[in-house]
């Protein structure tokens, strides 16, 4: 449901009139501005996304609320968009689709009780369940293909077209990024999840730092902190191209050199 219907606006009328908290957003394209925007106390988005979500729970006009939640969470559902699709390596349809239906389903389930940040919950659970969803897929059809491989009567190749891409995503980039997070883990100590986040995920600074109750620029110093005590002590660093195949910034060990001198990880905010 588009915002500018004569339905969508007939039911944001009719919500508004009952919810306190929407006597400042006249229209709901002044809503999704706010949500969106970088300014704005969080507690007080909080309070509006989990009324959208109840919104959507209860079904009261609910492709208008749902629509509400996807703009007002585009942001970073926008940025779960691009990295699911560098990380599966799936049709962009195909991981439109996944991120859809992982984001409804969690928006129909969550338990807002137990929430403390509505954005940073539902964003972030959306990815994790398109990724876990894929995952579960790979193993499914890795599976499959032995079986087919097994029941070769003619003895030769398995003549299943998906063998090779597997073997070339034997490392994927959940895989590589784990094992670079253990061998930082001893050098960067703390601050190795800032790591991983903003450097190698490239995840959004103000996403992560809230997650971690930290605010975006003390997230972004503590980064730079520790990238600048990497570069003291790199050769501790095994020389291994991480991240070569599956994204990233490629070569952990050329990001240290070059880029952290040029630009702050998880920038935009």
């Amino acid at each position: 449901m588009a915002l500018r219907t004569a339905e969508a606006q007939r039911a944001y009328r009719l919500v508004r009139r009952n919810w306190e908290a929407l006597a400042d957003f006249e229209q709901p394209e002044a809503l999704v501005s706010f949500l969106t925007a970088r300014e704005g106390e969080s507690h007080v988005k909080d309070g509006l996304l989990a009324g959208l979500v109840v919104m959507v729970q209860t079904g009261a006009a609910a492709s208008f609320f749902v629509a509400l939640l996807w703009l007002s969470l585009w942001p970073g559902l926008d940025s779960v968009y691009r990295r699911c699709l560098r990380r599966t390596e799936q049709p962009p349809a195909e991981v439109v689709s996944s991120v859809a239906a992982s984001f409804m389903a969690l928006v129909a389930r969550v338990n807002l009780s137990g929430v403390h940040r509505v954005a940073g919950t539902l964003v972030r659970g959306t990815e994790r369940d398109v990724l876990k969803t894929w995952r579960k897929e790979l193993v499914e059809q890795r599976q499959r293909a032995r079986l087919e491989s097994l029941t070769d009567v003619d003895g030769g190749a398995p003549s299943v077209p998906w063998l090779t891409p597997f073997a070339s995503r034997a490392r994927s980039f959940n895989a590589e990024v784990e094992e670079l997070r253990a061998w930082l883990l001893p050098l960067t100590g703390e601050d190795t999840d800032l790591v991983v986040s903003l450097v190698l995920r490239e995840e959004d600074a103000v996403e992560v730092a809230a997650s971690l109750g930290l605010s975006p620029e003390t997230a972004r110093k503590r980064v730079r902190r520790a990238l600048a005590r990497l570069r003291k002590m790199k050769n501790k660093i095994p020389e291994k191209d991480f991240l070569s195949r599956n994204g990233g910034w490629g070569c952990f060990l050329e990001f240290v050199d070059s880029e952290t001198t040029e630009r702050a990880p998880g920038g935009g905010g």
